[in-house]
């Protein structure tokens, strides 16, 4: 009897032991999770410590030893734990492997493999825009934008994204290469960035290697078919912007240049904006919006008219007659990443009128 007592204690003991025990790696249970591994007992751990050496996540079918291939994140030392977050939510239905650092004299690896949920039913993988969407763009553009139907994987842009002149050359110095590329929360959108250095006249890339996109002649932007979303969809089909290269943007943007459709009071017709110039869409929403003689929002939304030049606003309730303003934060930008203050290859402007943080347009119902 006493034997089954002995052996009963020492089982609830070890129970309790186990219990108290922190587990060695935490795998998320949602999109928005963490992987977090517990470095308490790594002896090899220290101040300087790579994390992603010791801690790294990949999308199944890409497990390899390359850092750039790995899930894009931050990592984070919270108590005893070495937290890795991603830049985008976890997949639904994506299997991932988590790769540790054994703690051993050889810093071999481990590999641990979860799955969140059952794959989601899912849209075509395919590019629904590409912007600025018009055919002729100035020399010193800046970004594009490309959208896509359904997220894409990360971190391998540039290997399928190329700059192709009339003949057929490709220019591989044209693209800035992001440790972390520019995606839209969603995974959607992606901005591609030509290199600043090829852009502002005297530098150095500029000088050495010239303009990526020259006045008068033709490119393609092309985009492979090969790429694939998150769920392991290809594109299928190469898509193809073709455009001509104008004049340059090189001066600052000018709202008196802006013309100006009002539209009858008591309607809930549209207000027109024609620009000078293509405008960064993107910004647009964001950056000019009506307010009423009380300094109330009026309440709508813009449309891009007319391959950037021109915008619409669509009011959500009728004009009222009165007076109104159009409001523009100064750090609105062009194509070529002109505001209302700066030029992107010049040194600030000294003119007064354009140093406040916003400008006005007034009209009256």
């Amino acid at each position: 009897m006493l034997k089954y007592v002995l052996l009963f204690f020492l089982m609830m003991s070890q129970s309790a032991v186990n219990a108290q025990t922190p587990p060695a790696l935490i795998l998320p249970n949602e999109g928005n999770g963490s992987v977090q591994l517990n470095v308490s007992a790594l002896s090899n751990l220290g101040p300087e410590t790579n994390g992603y050496e010791t801690l790294s996540v990949f999308v199944h079918q890409e497990v390899v030893t390359e850092k750039r291939q790995a899930v894009q994140g931050r990592y984070s030392l919270e108590g005893s734990y070495l937290v890795f977050t991603p830049y985008f939510p976890f997949e639904r239905g994506m299997t991932y492997v988590v790769r540790t650092q054994a703690n051993d004299p050889d810093h071999r690896y481990v590999y641990h493999s979860f799955q969140l949920g059952k794959k989601p039913k899912v849209d075509q993988a395919k590019v629904m825009a590409i912007y600025p969407t018009s055919s002729e763009l100035p020399e010193n553009l800046l970004r594009f934008y490309v959208y896509f139907h359904t997220p894409m994987k990360k971190g391998q842009a540039l290997k399928y994204i190329q700059l192709v002149d009339s003949v057929g050359n490709i220019d591989k110095h044209a693209f800035m290469e992001f440790k972390q590329e520019l995606w839209s929360p969603d995974g959607k959108r992606l901005t591609i960035l030509f290199d600043p250095g090829r852009i502002k006249r005297g530098v150095s890339t500029n000088l050495e290697l010239g303009p990526a996109l020259l006045e008068g002649r033709q490119y393609q932007l092309t985009i492979s078919g090969v790429w694939q979303d998150v769920y392991g969809q290809a594109l299928s089909v190469e898509t193809r912007k073709s455009f001509v290269v104008g004049s340059a943007y090189r001066e600052e943007i000018n709202v008196q240049a802006w013309s100006i459709q009002k539209p009858e009071a008591n309607s809930e017709a549209p207000l027109r904006i024609q620009f000078d110039r293509i405008m960064d869409h993107a910004l647009v929403q964001s950056m000019i919006h009506i307010q009423d003689q009380e300094k109330k929002q009026i309440g709508g939304y813009w449309e891009v008219l007319s391959q950037g030049q021109q915008i619409q606003f669509i009011p959500t309730q009728k004009w009222q007659q009165g007076s109104y303003q159009i409001v523009i934060d100064s750090r609105l930008e062009d194509v070529a990443a002109n505001n209302l203050q700066n030029l992107l290859d010049h040194k600030k402007t000294k003119e007064a009128q354009n140093s406040g943080s916003h400008q006005f347009i007034n009209f009256e119902l």
